[in-house]
Formats: C-alpha cells, sequence, structure tokens
C-alpha cells in the first residue's frame, strides 16, 4: 500500500510532468537567434556548393522562378504528391522497401538544388523590389535571399507557408530538370528587367539553361553589338 505522504504527492509529480518547460524571454530569443543564424549560414553554404557545382542548373532555376513562379509551384505540388504515392506504394512490399531508403537519401540531397534555387531567386525578387537589381550578381542574391529565408522561419504560420511555396516552386524546378534531362527553356536575363523581345538572349537556344550569371550580361553585350 502506498503511504499517505507518498499519495499526496502523486498529483504534484504527474502535474510537473506534463507541464512543458517554460522559458524566459533571453531564452526565447536566444533560441530564436541561434535558429535564424544556423539557418541562414546553411542556406548560403548550399547555395554556394550548388551554383559552384552546377551553375548553369542554378542560373536557368532562377529564371524560371522568376518568370513562372505559378508554373513552377504547381510542379512542386505535384511533384510531392506524386512521389509520397510512389514511396507508400514501394513501402508496402519487400523489395520497394530496398528501394525507398536510398532513393529518400537521393531526394533529400537534390532537394538542396531545388532550396538553392528558391533561396537565391528569393533575393533577387527582394532586390529588384528595393532597386539594387543585379548590379553584384548572384552572390549578393543568395546572401539576402538565405537571410530572407531564414527570417520567415521567425514568423508563425505565414513564414512557414511562404517557405513551403518556395521550397515547392524550386522543387517544381528540379522535378522538370531531372525528367527531362537538362532545362531547356531560355527567358534571357530577367535581372535586366524582364524577357527580352527575342523571348531569349540575343538568338542563343537553350541547351540547359543560362551559363554562369555573369555570361548573361556578355551575350546581352554582344547581342546589340
Amino acid at each position: 500500500m502506498v503511504p499517505t505522504q507518498v499519495a499526496a504527492l502523486l498529483p504534484r509529480v504527474v502535474a510537473a510532468i506534463d507541464l512543458p518547460p517554460q522559458w524566459t524571454g533571453v531564452e526565447l530569443a536566444g533560441s530564436a537567434a541561434v535558429s535564424f543564424v544556423a539557418t541562414a549560414v546553411g542556406v548560403t553554404l548550399v547555395g554556394v556548393i550548388v551554383s559552384a557545382v552546377a551553375p548553369d542548373f542554378t542560373d536557368s532555376g532562377v529564371e524560371y522562378l522568376r518568370a513562372d513562379p505559378g508554373e513552377a509551384f504547381v510542379y512542386g505540388v505535384v511533384a510531392y504528391v506524386a512521389i509520397a504515392v510512389a514511396m507508400f506504394l514501394l513501402a508496402i512490399t519487400v523489395i520497394g522497401l530496398i528501394v525507398v531508403v536510398p532513393a529518400i537519401l537521393v531526394l533529400a540531397v537534390l532537394s538542396f538544388g531545388g532550396t538553392a534555387v528558391s533561396a537565391i531567386a528569393l533575393g533577387t525578387w527582394i532586390r529588384s523590389m528595393l532597386g539594387t537589381g543585379a548590379a553584384n550578381g548572384r552572390g549578393a542574391d543568395l546572401v539576402v535571399g538565405a537571410v530572407a529565408w531564414a527570417g520567415l522561419g521567425l514568423v508563425p504560420v505565414l513564414g512557414g507557408l511562404v517557405r513551403f511555396v518556395g521550397g515547392a516552386m524550386g522543387f517544381g524546378y528540379l522535378a522538370l530538370w531531372v525528367a527531362n534531362g537538362r532545362f531547356d527553356r531560355d527567358y534571357g536575363s530577367v535581372d535586366a528587367g524582364g524577357r527580352d523581345g527575342h523571348g531569349g538572349r540575343g538568338g542563343t537556344g537553350g541547351t540547359g539553361g543560362a551559363a554562369a550569371h555573369g555570361s548573361l550580361s556578355e551575350d546581352g553585350d554582344d547581342a546589340g553589338s
């Protein structure tokens, strides 16, 4: 039989276990700051790596997201649903389980590319709204986009929704790129103020997207001379 003193303490112990930890304002601010810095640095590093390894993929993706954001979002949502259904169908079979795990790892790695494209595109949108244009190239776009991406994580509900939309857009571009083996649309340099009158960069066909960002302006100069 439980002693009377112990029985009297049991309700208090249960209540203490059920209560969530009470964070002070300083602790909440510190946690938010750490999360912000970690996210901003992480997104920046991913963007730098993806841009260095696949500059064509990155530049053409940024221009696609700026030119057709709605289409990219739809493709991203469709890709999310299709992958989820395919993974479920594979997971219910023994052989499928062997495929699902490495497939998830591959998708996780590839999704970094979509995140990098989304963050850089976000940076270009913000800089365009501020009127700074593309004077400092993709590096400034990446930093601004990474900081904005991290800041959205601090906004309840709305910030998460905006990040989901941006992530879906990047994943939509990634899905198109994987499905086609390349991205063969050419929007020209949208940083220069939208699509040019020829729907491309001075008649240059898209064979895997734009080249490095600096070459966009060079092509524009060659076409004008």
